[in-house]
């Protein structure tokens, strides 16, 4: 027999120091030098009476096991929830503080990441206080006005907006809306802390439900933004879309299939909590040899010179400057024998009633997505982004051939020796989908 799911609602402002080292484009010059928009730390903890979760969504580039265990950690002392219970996404906003300490994308402030696992704490605990008796509707819509291949003009993307709307006895109190795609309206010109599109999003929902919390939560949108090119963003070329007008535009584009979706959406007959948490260790390619680095790393430094010396925009040549440092770290390190041929993450798959969640712990290509809603099908799937972890670019086996800056060189910005194997992503979906199935 079903039990009655409560839910609760919290948050947190979880806004940088100002003058704080930025993350999400090589190309930006300088450090933060203002807040256009708080960045939020959102929770919504559900319990069916048996089983409890907290689902976390952060104004952030990304969060790494380190920090997930820290903010675990830290909810563990003061509320019953279970470490594995506790599912941490980052919306990726490319215009937010360094947070990744293990990767090449901006240096991270240790006692800002310690106060934002205490304050992601405060808000669960502020969940927990306020559980009351929720219904469930889910409803889907589609967009295709935001999201864009960044690899393939006009190619495909996974187009769903997934809306889960929590009713209580009077109201709405919490809605997740589920898209995919990367927060880079704002460019490496930018210099304002701002949780991109997602604000407007989030700010325009919250205006039509009043005292609702609204929830971003990313999707696998690794080959998905707002239409840019990623050479273009290296190079710093400015662009009369790179606005906050047009994060506007585009993140009103978005609420609108969301309400839409919202007010269209059925609701769950049964609303039982069911969830599996599993460790998972994705192989790399061979190891580079150290020497074969550290002559890469000369090469880098000579092509800085090189492209100081043409004007070449910042962008070009502090991205060899970075892939310089990585290159004589990493032929250290491989000496040292402290790099391992493989990645270790971990994967969540729950179920509230009908509805499955999926978490991915990276940028994860839409295609990938597409298969878990198919094979799951009628089921709903609400297919999570930068959760848990983020081990960078995760790419279908065919892309590999294709080549581009997702499989050839993000892996660096990631502190990864060498790109994960071939058919690692086909691995993992295959995990959720036997996950999921047993929490189903």
């Amino acid at each position: 027999m079903s039990r009655q799911l409560k839910a609760g609602v919290g948050r947190a402002m979880i806004s940088p120091p100002l003058d704080c080292e930025m993350s999400g484009f090589v190309a930006r010059t300088g450090r933060c030098r203002g807040i256009h928009d708080p960045l939020w730390a959102r929770v919504i903890v559900l319990s069916d009476g048996k089983r409890s979760l907290a689902l976390i969504s952060v104004d952030l580039i990304g969060v790494d096991r380190r920090l997930v265990a820290a903010i675990r950690e830290t909810i563990a002392r003061t509320s019953g929830l279970s470490p594995s219970s506790i599912i941490v996404c980052a919306t990726h906003t490319h215009s937010g503080p360094a947070t990744l300490r293990d990767a090449y994308l901006g240096h991270p402030d240790p006692e800002y990441l310690a106060a934002i696992a205490a304050s992601i704490a405060e808000a669960v605990q502020e969940a927990s206080q306020s559980m009351e008796s929720v219904a469930v509707f889910v409803g889907h819509g589609g967009c295709s006005e935001v999201g864009k291949n960044r690899r393939h003009k006009d190619g495909p993307i996974d187009p769903q907006v997934t809306v889960v709307r929590f009713q209580g006895a009077d109201r709405a109190i919490a809605l997740v809306v589920n898209y995919a795609c990367h927060p880079v309206v704002l460019g490496p010109n930018n210099l304002l802390i701002t949780a991109d599109y997602p604000y407007y999003m989030t700010r325009t929902l919250e205006q039509v439900y009043s005292g609702a919390q609204v929830m971003m939560v990313n999707g696998a949108c690794g080959d998905v933004n707002v239409g840019h090119n990623t050479a273009d963003s290296i190079k710093g070329n400015a662009s009369s879309r790179r606005t906050f007008e047009e994060a506007e535009r585009l993140g009103r584009v978005l609420a609108a299939e969301a309400l839409k979706a919202s007010e269209c959406a059925t609701s769950l007959e049964a609303a039982d909590i069911a969830y599996g948490v599993k460790a998972i260790c994705l192989p790399l390619e061979p190891l580079p040899e150290p020497g074969g680095l550290e002559r890469q790393a000369e090469e880098w430094k000579q092509a800085v010179r090189e492209l100081k010396a043409e004007g070449a925009p910042y962008g070009e040549y502090h991205q060899a400057e970075v892939w310089s440092e990585w290159a004589l770290n990493m032929a250290r390190r491989i000496r040292r024998g402290e790099v391992m041929p493989y990645v270790t993450s971990e994967i969540t798959a729950f179920s509230v009633g009908c509805l499955d969640f999926v978490s991915l712990p990276g940028e994860f290509f839409h295609e990938f997505a597409l298969r878990i809603k198919e094979q799951r099908s009628p089921r709903r799937v609400l297919v999570a982004g930068y959760c848990n972890d983020n081990i960078g670019y995760v790419a279908p086996e065919h892309c590999y051939d294709e080549g581009g800056y997702e499989v050839e060189d993000s892996y660096r910005y990631y502190g990864h020796p060498s790109r994960l194997a071939r058919g690692s992503g086909e691995m993992i979906v295959d995990e959720l989908l036997s996950m999921l199935g047993a929490v189903s």
